[in-house]
Order: C-alpha cells, then sequence, then structure tokens
C-alpha cells in the first residue's frame, strides 16, 4: 500500500509505503529507493525551498533526506509519526500519536521544542507557510493550533465521527474535513461567529484523503470506495470522478507547476490524472 505522496517544489515526486520504504521519483533521473524505517511511511514533507525530504514512520522515527535522495539522519522516539512538515521559520516538525509535537533544526537534528496537543489526534494538516495546524480528532471535533503561540487556537465540532482527513486552501482561510460518514465539508476559518460547515458531494464510503490544487479552484478527495472526485470551488459543483484504483486512495497532491493530480491507493499503484 501506498500510504504517503507528496510533490516538491520543483515537482519531485516522493512515494511511501506500507514497509517503510521511500521511492524518490527525480524529474528525468531514474528512481531512488530509500530504505531504513521499520514500520509504514505514513507523511512525506519537503520544505519549502526544495532543499530536504522528510518522511514519518509508524516506527516512531522521521528520516530526513537532502534534495538529492541522500539520507542525512533520523531522529525522534516513541509512538507512531502522524504528520511532518516545515514550519514558517523553517524548522522540522514531527506529530506523533497521543498529540506529541516536536520541533527540530533540519540542519543538526537538534530538539529545538515540544508540545503537548490533543490526546484524540486522529489526521492533521498543515497550513501554507506552516504556521497553524489543524487537528482532526477521534470524537468528531477540529482543533486548530498556531505554532507561534502557546495555547490552541479555536475549536469546531463537526458531524460525522472521527475526522479521516484535513486540507488546508492555499489562502489559509478555508479548511477541508472529511469525516466517517464519507461527507467532505468546507470550513470559513474567518467568518464572522465562526465556521459554518458547506457539505459537497459525499464519497460512498470514507474519505481517506484531501488536497486543493495550487491556484485554490480545485479540491480532490480520495474514499475508501476506490474514487478520486474533483471539486470546482469556484464554481460550486462535483466537476469530475477519477476512476482507475483498486484499493482505497490514501494519498493526493497536485503538481506545483502542471494540471496533474497524482494519487496512491492500496493497491501499490500512482495514477496521474490530468485537471480539466
Amino acid at each position: 500500500m501506498v500510504y504517503a505522496l507528496a510533490y516538491g517544489p520543483q515537482g519531485v515526486l516522493a512515494l511511501g509505503d506500507e514497509a517503510g520504504q521511500v521511492r524518490f521519483l527525480p524529474p528525468g533521473r531514474p528512481p531512488l529507493d530509500l530504505k531504513g524505517h521499520a514500520s509504514y511511511v505514513r507523511d512525506l514533507a519537503f520544505s519549502p525551498d526544495g532543499r530536504y525530504l522528510a518522511s514519518a514512520s509508524g516506527d516512531g522515527t522521521l528520516r530526513l533526506y537532502d534534495a538529492q535522495g541522500r539520507f542525512l539522519r533520523a531522529l525522534g522516539k516513541g509512538p507512531a509519526f502522524l504528520k511532518v512538515g516545515f514550519d514558517s521559520r523553517g524548522r522540522l516538525f514531527g506529530l506523533q500519536l497521543r498529540g506529541n509535537l516536536t520541533l527540530f533544526d533540519p540542519a543538526t537534528g537538534k530538539v529545538l521544542a515540544t508540545r503537548s496537543l490533543s490526546p484524540y489526534l486522529f489526521s492533521a494538516a498543515q497550513s501554507p507557510g506552516g504556521r497553524v495546524l489543524g487537528l482532526g480528532l477521534s470524537v468528531g471535533r477540529v482543533e486548530v493550533w498556531d505554532l507561534t503561540l502557546p495555547g490552541k487556537r479555536g475549536e469546531i465540532r463537526v458531524p460525522g465521527g472521527p475526522v479521516y482527513a484535513l486540507a488546508f486552501r492555499p489562502d489559509g482561510r478555508y479548511l477541508a474535513v472529511a469525516s466517517a460518514d464519507g461527507g467532505v465539508r468546507l470550513l470559513d476559518l474567518l467568518a464572522p461567529g465562526g465556521p459554518e460547515p458547506r457539505l459537497l458531494y459525499a464519497h460512498k464510503d470514507l474519505t481517506l484523503s484531501l488536497a486543493f490544487s495550487p491556484d485554490g479552484r480545485y479540491l480532490a478527495s480520495g474514499g475508501q470506495d476506490r474514487e478520486v472526485r474533483l471539486y470546482d470551488l469556484e464554481a460550486g459543483l462535483l466537476e469530475r470522478v477519477y476512476v482507475g484504483h483498486t484499493g482505497p486512495v490514501y494519498g493526493l497532491d497536485f503538481h506545483p507547476q502542471t494540471p496533474t493530480l497524482a494519487t496512491s491507493g492500496g493497491e501499490g499503484r500512482v495514477l496521474l490524472f490530468r485537471l480539466p
């Protein structure tokens, strides 16, 4: 199963699978298979400048690579890592099950800070610029945390049980939320009086992954039903449904420069779809 998928700023594609391997796919060059994790790769993230690639694993470690895919160092210990990314100051962060957040200096691997967030953590997303984290909880709530502030910035209750996936729109204003009822809800984080969820078309089963296009026009969702749905948010409609996966769709990401959506599934394949 290919659980994680991420494009770098220059179009490099990275994949993470259930065996703990990261596949590094630089355009025009042979792929590299990066091994070292002892369990599944749950998340991948490139630094905004493309200098680093970080992987988060169920083995309780992060692994850091350079822009050519060379291994630099392993970081962390303890519970499985759910989310990895880079904050607005260029620091590497890792978010573990039970809600433990650790900030690292990517150049040295030194631990810079630790924080305890929600113990009900189920999913997570990072805002553009890396300053804000959205946490999806197993108890049907979304928490918003600002990494530059000491406490939680806000909390939103959503129907449908556990929150399976989250994604911020590139402008940081809207947060897409996937719940256990298969619904995809769009929250306006700047709405007066708090966000009122806008329900989009639902999958026939669990919605497992979400991603916004770089211009914010499209939202893609991947489901347990093996479908990928593309919503045109400007027109307010379901643009199309992509098929081809024979397993659940776990990973989604849009190419940073071309109108392409990459998807990864439980059958171990990655599909590339052209946008309208």
